[in-house]
């Protein structure tokens, strides 16, 4: 076996997937290690075939990865433990940066990490770092994925090593020991900003933290955006090519010769810049990769890049396991990987400069895909300049933060020239980037078609591969194949939340209502989008939920009334270009020039007797408000107060499942629709999305009564109004309805049965 440490690599790493997804016990693993080493023994004193024992040994690492994932699971932690409790906590500040008016301390006890929430002031926040402080709050296990498919917060923060969360209302420092090493690194960085901000103006100090210690709390969300869109963003957040370019800075200014004295210097040099990065994946992954680079040159031995990442990729889930789900840890070994296998094979048909930038983007492209959701075509060509011009502005950067506690006339020198590069990067992207016109939308791919992809291209262009391409070895091949199809499988198989067969999803957007319904022929619906004054509901949550489960353009939205909590969303939907038609009661007609205008959506007007069909056996109903005159319009127009009444009343009908929604009304609106639908089953539902995100001035008796509904879904967030209230649940119990509520299950999948006879409700939060 020519590089062990891949098959080592591979096999330990898919251990502890394995384990993450199926949370088997400690003692399974340790059967499964036994049971594969025996049978190696066995088939090495029988003289097996040399394939069975590589198949054993696959499955020992394969079982210590998933032992050890399990085993550091399990592992006790005093903050979980208080969870809901208020406690006073000490411990010792590793990080802090200013979040959204506030501070995010990183706070190390004894046996756990925990996430501090700060929002009161602090004169010079960055001394907190290598401080004992004492806490007072209420720790909270982070926030998990609570729609299908979404960024979960809580696995992200545990791939920190960080195990709760906790706001708190003062801060105490301890006059006991401190981390001297934290606090010399937190006060250089904390110089260097202070000088920047003396002769530099924010957007030029806010690049210069971004790309010298990967801290972008000080950059603008737009200014962001365009780099990650462009595919450029790696500049702004430290990476392997930030390590590779301080090394080849020290290098060049080391002019002596380059033994044992060189690589204990950049051994030192290293490991500072690191510490400066705050020891983020990406980082950890070149540093060690360098490092064992030096460590080649020492003992005179050859240094294997491909090796060296596995070595590194082993060694880094040794110490967290669930690292393996950081993203940047994930970006940073796919990168590496593209370099080490693909880059060999694009060489022997292109020799060109786009070469490197080529087999990074045949590595990278789909997987950004799946994860950013945006294809970029200006990457390919952005990469080289801004490159180049960011292996400038490193070293720059790095004199800049020697010189800010020397010399302020030539720090100011550096500056300028500093902020002058940063606004040619910025020009750079920003051409590359021609207003978004070169960077696209997509939705992920499916996990089972991204695994099967890398799967494919790592197997046929590495060096195995291709020999046995080149001498016809059908049998491997075949066999070759075979497993990456049965791996892809896997893949989609665990990560799929059973929500890829719903056809109704009550997406949770907070304290408001979303429904998103597919139809069998693949069009896709909303029925309110949510929405918050303070918060994009569209653009940060209902874009990336519709993006990471296959919809690019939602077909119709239909809007019960245009209350942010209803409207807010559908209305930043339509401006990212996701909906072009809403639908809304034809009294808001009267409002047509203001709804265009902050849409660009075509307006469909609705009231009651209207039935749309969305597919084959798919049909809205209108149910209410009625059709008016004109002038009682305008009166309703006027009233802004009585918008919770008109809300549209739409009943979605497929097959023998029906779904009666009914907006903001209350316990009148209800008591008008008994009335209108007096001695019939209009009413009458399946499921009932609980009116006014469960307020106690709706769901009468009554009401509940005519709906009869299997089951009632509240569509409720944190909030202060008391919703939902206990009396509406204590009414649905009564009735046997069963009651199902976004802030305690996350997202709410319908699955309906064969030919729409009845269903099957999914939860994302069990």
């Amino acid at each position: 076996m020519r590089r062990p440490m891949i098959f080592i690599a591979i096999a330990f790493g898919s251990g502890i997937a394995a384990a993450f997804f199926s949370q088997a016990h400690q003692a399974i693993w340790i059967g499964i290690l036994a049971a594969a080493a025996a049978l190696a023994q066995v088939g090495n004193r029988l003289q097996v075939r040399l394939q069975l024992t590589k198949v054993c040994l696959f499955v020992c690492v394969f079982s210590m990865g998933g032992w050890w994932n399990q085993t550091c699971a399990d592992q006790p932690d005093s903050m979980v433990q208080q969870v809901g409790r208020q406690v006073r906590i000490e411990g010792l500040v590793t990080d802090i940066q200013q979040k959204d008016q506030g501070y995010a301390m990183t706070v190390k006890t004894e046996d756990s990490r925990t996430l501090v929430h700060y929002y009161g002031k602090l004169d010079d926040y960055r001394d907190l770092t290598g401080s004992w402080a004492a806490f007072c709050g209420t720790p909270e296990l982070a926030q998990e994925r609570r729609n299908p498919g979404c960024f979960d917060y809580r696995l992200y923060l545990q791939s920190c090593g960080i195990g709760t969360v906790m706001t708190t209302s003062s801060v105490e420092l301890l006059a006991i020991k401190s981390a001297a090493f934290l606090r010399l690194t937190s006060r250089i960085k904390g110089g260097l900003e202070y000088k920047l901000e003396r002769f530099t103006d924010q957007e030029v100090k806010a690049m210069a933290l971004a790309m010298l210690f990967g801290d972008r709390s000080a950059m603008s969300e737009d200014t962001y955006e365009d780099f990650q869109r462009n595919g450029t963003a790696h500049i702004l957040a430290v990476s392997g090519l930030h390590i590779g370019v301080v090394y080849g800075f020290f290098a060049f200014l080391w002019r002596g010769r380059k033994g044992a004295l060189f690589y204990i210097g950049a051994l030192f040099f290293l490991l500072s810049y690191m510490a400066l990065a705050s020891f983020s994946p990406s980082v950890v992954r070149a540093g060690t990769m360098i490092i064992l680079h030096l460590g080649a040159g020492l003992l005179h031995r050859r240094y294997d890049l491909l090796s060296a990442a596995s070595f590194t990729f082993v060694l880094m889930l040794c110490y967290n396991p669930i690292q393996l789900f950081h993203v940047g840890f994930q970006l940073s070994f796919l990168a590496v990987a593209s370099l080490g296998v693909i880059l060999p094979f694009v060489q022997r048909f292109y020799q060109g400069v786009f070469l490197s930038s080529l087999a990074i983007q045949a590595g990278m492209a789909p997987f950004t895909a799946y994860v950013f959701n945006y294809v970029s075509l200006g990457a390919l060509l952005a990469n080289l300049p801004i490159i180049f011009l960011a292996g400038i502005l490193l070293p720059v950067g790095i004199v800049m933060l020697v010189l800010s506690g020397v010399s302020d006339r030539i720090f100011e020198f550096c500056a300028f020239f500093f902020e002058q590069g940063c606004r040619l990067l910025v020009w750079i992207n920003d051409f590359f980037y021609a207003g978004g016109k070169t960077s696209f939308d997509v939705a992920s791919p499916p996990v089972f078609l991204l695994a099967f992809y890398y799967g494919i291209l790592f197997f046929f262009v590495c060096e195995k591969g291709r020999i046995l391409f080149i001498r016809r070895k059908k049998a491997r091949l075949i066999a070759g194949a075979a497993v990456i199809l049965i791996t892809a499988m896997t893949a989609a198989a665990a990560v799929d939340d059973g929500f890829s067969k719903a056809q109704i999803v009550f997406v949770d957007v907070g304290q408001g209502d979303c429904i998103h319904v597919r139809t069998p022929e693949g069009k896709n619906y909303l029925f309110d989008g949510g929405g918050s004054i303070r918060y994009d509901v569209g653009k940060k949550i209902l874009k990336p939920y519709l993006l990471k489960n296959g919809v690019k353009k939602v077909d119709a939205a239909f809007v019960t009334h245009l209350h942010e909590d209803h409207y807010g969303g559908i209305r930043s939907l339509a401006r990212e270009g996701l909906v072009e038609t809403i639908g809304v009661f034809e009294g808001n007609r009267l409002k047509e020039k203001e709804l265009k205008h902050e849409t660009g959506a075509r307006m469909l007007y609705l009231y009651e007797g209207q039935s749309v069909k969305l597919g084959e056996g798919v049909y809205v109903d209108i149910l209410a408000p009625e059709r008016a005159s004109g002038k009682e319009y305008e009166k309703l127009a006027a009233d802004e107060e009585d918008e919770n009444a008109s809300s549209l009343i739409m009943k979605l009908r497929w097959g023998q499942v029906s779904l009666l929604i009914t907006g903001d009304i209350d316990q009148e609106g209800e008591r008008l629709l008994l009335d209108r639908y007096s001695g019939s089953t209009t009413l009458t539902a399946t499921i009932l999305k609980v009116a006014h995100h469960g307020s106690k001035y709706s769901s009468s008796g009554d009401f509940l009564q005519a709906v009869s509904p299997r089951a009632a879904v509240i569509q409720v967030g944190k909030n202060n109004f008391g919703h939902p209230a206990k009396a509406v649940i204590e009414k649905c119990g009564e009735k046997d309805i069963m009651v199902y509520r976004n802030d305690t299950s996350g997202a709410i999948g319908i699955c309906l049965e064969k030919g729409g006879r009845g269903i099957s409700i999914q939860k994302m939060i069990e």
